[in-house]
């Protein structure tokens, strides 16, 4: 393929990721309101995005997966439709939340079906990101038995090999990433469980704050709003290194335990042909020395011969084990687990009464 097409590859599928996860995100809200109706006073300032009402939150949602489809439409070369019809059931005053739902649902099937007659890498991300977006938006403290259903095994093993399918069209070492990071909390799940369920109470405010905070960064990443090279600071990048080094020591160690026998083997050889020749070679110092210079040009050659095998095993090693060092460092950075110094109390956002709470989850979803 030549590089423009992997560019262009790359981008329909980062745009079917962040599509997907917009039709979910807009699926899953919890309120889904019409206009007030009622013109607001003048603010003092003009507001900002965390004071955007709940319908104003939901139009921006709507918009973003019109302007979605209409780039993906682009980049795929098909026709997609437009997000009108979810515009105008928004726009309706009084409308019921279901009635949003509906559109939205419409629409996704719509697109969904579109997309699986064309690429099948498209396809696979669209459905990727709507589900990664379930995975952290649909889990509540109120309803601990959701996260559990999220987090099963057979589903999240699905969603690592739909990352796997999709590593070359994605940024690079994002689906790495994602998967790492994935795997963490599918661990971190089935620690809190006991049994087949996870206790009352175990699952609170501050994990939900991180799973959502979680969603945010697979997205980020699988989009490549975020770069996974952009997570590491110099003190990552130096601990992966010594890490490195660690292993080197221990594959270098390896290698000459392995063979130890042979080394034993030819320096006892060497041992027992220099011995007998200063013991039974006629007399003439001229003999021994050059029995003696002999043996020394053997165990030169054969120490030659292993320095040079087995640097060359770790210069082929060396490169693959500092890249899947410098992955584990990413899969870490991009991990958000509960507890952790991201999860303080965020300051209290300025909104209207009527916007959704981030813990809580949404009434009724599918």
């Amino acid at each position: 393929m030549t590089d423009n097409g992997t560019v262009a590859e790359q981008s329909a599928v980062s745009i079917a990721i962040d599509l997907g996860w917009r039709f979910a995100e807009l699926y899953d809200a919890e309120r889904l309101p019409g206009p007030s109706g009622k013109r607001p006073h003048l603010p003092e300032y003009l507001p900002g995005l965390g004071e955007m009402t709940a319908h104003e939150k939901a139009r921006a949602l709507s918009a973003r997966v019109g302007a979605d489809l209409a780039v993906l439409g682009k980049a795929t070369g098909g026709k997609l439709p437009d997000a009108s019809t979810i515009d105008r059931a928004l726009a309706i005053p009084g409308h019921k939340r279901d009635s949003v739902r509906s559109a939205v649902h419409d629409l996704y099937l719509e697109v969904r079906d579109g997309l699986a007659g064309g690429d099948p890498a498209v396809a696979l991300a669209f459905g990727l990101g709507r589900m990664l977006a379930d995975t952290t938006l649909l889990p509540s403290s109120k309803s601990p038995a959701v996260l559990v259903r999220e987090f099963d095994k057979g589903r999240i093993s699905n969603a690592f090999e739909w990352l796997d399918d999709l590593d070359s069209a994605l940024p690079p070492r994002a689906a790495a990433a994602v998967e790492m990071s994935l795997g963490a909390w599918e661990d971190w799940v089935a620690k809190a469980m006991k049994g087949d369920a996870i206790p009352p109470g175990k699952v609170d405010g501050l994990a939900i704050r991180a799973l959502r905070r979680q969603g945010k960064m697979w997205r980020r990443l699988l989009t490549g709003e975020q770069l996974a090279e952009h997570l590491l600071d110099s003190k990552a990048y130096i601990g992966a290194a010594a890490s490195l080094l660690a292993k080197l020591r221990k594959l270098t160690f390896h290698y000459a335990w392995k063979w130890l026998w042979a080394i034993v083997l030819a320096l006892g050889a060497i041992a027992a042909a220099v011995w007998a020749s200063v013991t039974y070679a006629p007399a003439g110092s001229a003999r021994v020395a050059a029995v003696i210079a002999s043996a020394a040009g053997f165990l030169g050659v054969s120490w030659t011969g292993i320095r040079a095998t087995l640097g060359r095993a770790l210069r082929q090693a060396e490169s693959a084990m500092w890249d899947a060092e410098v992955v584990a460092a990413i899969g870490k950075a991009a991990t958000i687990l509960p507890k952790s110094k991201l999860d303080r109390p965020e300051p209290p956002k300025v909104e209207e009464p009527e916007d959704e709470d981030e813990d809580a989850g949404p009434a009724g979803a599918a």
